[in-house]
């Protein structure tokens, strides 16, 4: 696995900072702490991949994770133990749920609860961390210096058109340069030479070389065998 970004990186600190100090813990070494955030990641990024999996498995809509996609993940990755083998419990014909018992008890017990509330730090109106962080540093409920950050509601601006052409997105440019592929010669001029060119401004009729010749059907988003 690559290195997390350093943003990312940043964010589950502070987390991990919490669980430590919760835990007992109130102080640790630079290296020990970068070297817990990076195995809190790497669990999170193992779990996200192995709900993943299991949405698709289990044919979820849009690829939509449920809550029982999530429960086998857990199971998988070792979280909701112990758990007697599935032929015993076929053969007993009683669910063996004391893992998941055990997890549900720590979410809903004190040490959980021990959790938030250094998360939020005494703050009674926010519901996370990052809430609890801009209310602390904000003098009123005004988040509009948020708005277009990571923290904040992002920018409504609309399509952006790419400047220095017609097209305003790579379809469009696909979908033109395979219709000029496909166009037969029919404007000339009195030389009889066909100068409609791509755009119809009259520069090149064929379609460059580096066009989409030998996408056929293909859409120039499908995945391409570089082998």
């Amino acid at each position: 696995m690559t290195p997390p970004p350093f943003l990312f990186h940043s964010l589950l600190r502070p987390a991990v900072l919490q669980i430590l100090r919760a835990t007992g813990y109130h102080g640790a070494k630079t290296s020990v702490l970068d070297a817990m955030t990076d195995l809190a990641a790497r669990y999170l990024f193992h779990l996200c991949k192995l709900t993943a999996v299991y949405a698709g498995e289990n044919e979820a809509q849009d690829m939509t994770p449920t809550i029982v996609d999530v429960r086998m993940a857990l199971q998988h990755a070792g979280a909701l133990l112990p758990e007697k083998p599935e032929e015993e419990q076929e053969y007993l014909g009683i669910e063996d749920t004391r893992g998941l018992d055990d997890f549900l008890a720590w979410a809903t017990g004190p040490m959980n609860k021990e959790i938030k509330r250094i998360a939020l730090d005494g703050s009674d109106e926010a519901d996370d961390y990052l809430n609890a962080l801009k209310k602390k540093h904000s003098k009123n409920d005004d988040d509009s210096k948020y708005v277009g950050t990571l923290l904040g509601k992002s920018n409504e601006h609309g399509d952006v058109l790419v400047e220095g052409g017609e097209c305003p997105s790579i379809m469009t440019w696909e979908e033109r340069m395979r219709e000029a592929a496909e166009q037969t010669p029919n404007m000339h001029d009195d030389d009889g030479m066909d100068y409609r060119g791509i755009n119809g401004d009259k520069e090149d009729s064929r379609p460059p070389s580096s066009g989409l010749s030998s996408l056929g059907d293909r859409s120039i988003a499908d995945e391409m065998d570089l082998s």
